[in-house]
């Protein structure tokens, strides 16, 4: 006899590998979510932080004319200037 899970839209020959195979996608599952969540609350500190050092730059060109620095790592990757070249 074999067994169809719902879950993982499969057959299987045994009822205990149903019920484990189901376990073990339900965890995968969970899992994902947890650290999509994450990634999620990572990118709203990310624009937040973003729109923050913006202000304060441009704050600071309107008080003081310019501002001069050094970038030794760049705050956005190369696909993102180029992507807003293309589209």
């Amino acid at each position: 006899m074999k067994y169809f899970s719902e879950i993982t839209k499969e057959l299987y020959d045994s009822k205990e590998d149903l019920v484990a195979a189901e376990v073990k996608a339900t965890k995968a599952k969970s899992d994902r979510e947890v650290k999509a969540k994450e990634v999620e609350k990572l990118l709203k500190e990310a624009t937040e932080a973003t729109k923050k050092a913006n202000k304060a730059l441009n704050d600071f060109v309107k008080e003081y004319g310019s501002f001069k620095t050094t970038l030794k790592e760049s705050p956005y990757d190369f696909f993102d200037v180029l992507d807003k070249f293309l589209w």
